[in-house]
């Protein structure tokens, strides 16, 4: 009786935990709609590019050079960055599965294609873990061309600020890239691919992932492995979305897991695995 009691205990913590991380989803999401809708409406000083911790990246090289901020950014991207990689520090890439509202689109539009579309496609690890090399590249060519043309290039193809000014933000139509006319038909399909391919420029494209990689290697909270009552059903595995092999290692150091705790929540066995502070090797 005792331990039937502890099992309904840990469901429901792990199902509050589960719905404590939609609602933080849908508060960070609902608050850049608001910022977002103010800055359309022309609301003097209402711009969503404010609270980008991309935007503190970009930025950063011209503000430690002492020639200023970039167009619309300023020291309050810088301090936003500063945050989320402390949070990263502590636990993770958790700002990619709590905060990021490009993150919850994306996952819920996976959602909603493997319950009610077609069933998501995984790529094979040998695919997919090169491919998460990808987004290096991509932030130092961001870095490099924003810093060398003092503009920010990355607006005209950056999901989180075409998507949320509806393609009409400042800097889009006069970009550098030039593809401002077509910036957010590219986003929408970019947002559409994660139908077959969840999480797809989230684990292969995003520059801020690759910012944050580095910490989140280091992170001390994470998810750990009992390899004693581990019955190797691999369900952690395939559960999660971020293709991290939880099932292989005693304490989950990979730099792409966000904490999002669905492995946790998928584990048939009790207190097998478990979020626990302390860094050890994975």
């Amino acid at each position: 009786m005792s331990n039937d009691k502890d099992k309904i205990k840990k469901q429901d913590v792990l199902l509050g935990i589960k719905h404590g991380r939609t609602l933080s989803q849908i508060l960070f999401l609902g608050l850049t709609v608001w910022v977002a809708y103010r800055m359309l409406s022309g609301v003097r000083g209402a711009t969503i590019e404010k609270y980008c911790p991309f935007g503190g990246v970009e930025t950063l090289f011209p503000w430690l050079n002492k020639t200023g901020t970039l167009c619309s950014l300023s020291t309050m991207n810088i301090s936003v960055l500063a945050g989320v990689l402390l949070i990263t520090l502590l636990y993770k890439r958790a700002f990619c599965s709590h905060i990021c509202p490009v993150g919850a689109l994306s996952e819920w539009i996976a959602l909603i294609g493997r319950r009610y579309i077609i069933k998501s496609r995984r790529v094979p690890s040998k695919v997919d873990r090169p491919l998460k090399w990808l987004k290096y590249p991509v932030l130092a060519l961001i870095v490099w061309g924003t810093v060398r043309v003092g503009e920010l290039i990355f607006r005209e193809v950056d999901p989180y600020y075409v998507l949320f000014t509806l393609g009409r933000g400042h800097g889009i139509a006069e970009g550098v890239i030039g593809i401002g006319g077509y910036s957010l038909v590219i986003i929408l399909i970019l947002f559409g691919l994660n139908v077959v391919l969840p999480l797809a420029f989230c684990k292969y494209l995003c520059p801020m992932a690759a910012c944050l990689n580095p910490l989140s290697r280091i992170g001390l909270i994470r998810v750990r492995r009992n390899p004693d009552t581990c019955i190797d059903c691999r369900r952690c595995d395939v559960t999660c979305q971020w293709g991290v092999k939880v099932s292989d290692v005693g304490s989950v150091g990979s730099a792409e897991c966000s904490n999002c705790q669905d492995c946790v929540r998928s584990c048939p066995v009790p207190d097998t695995l478990t979020l626990s502070f302390g860094r050890s090797r994975s």
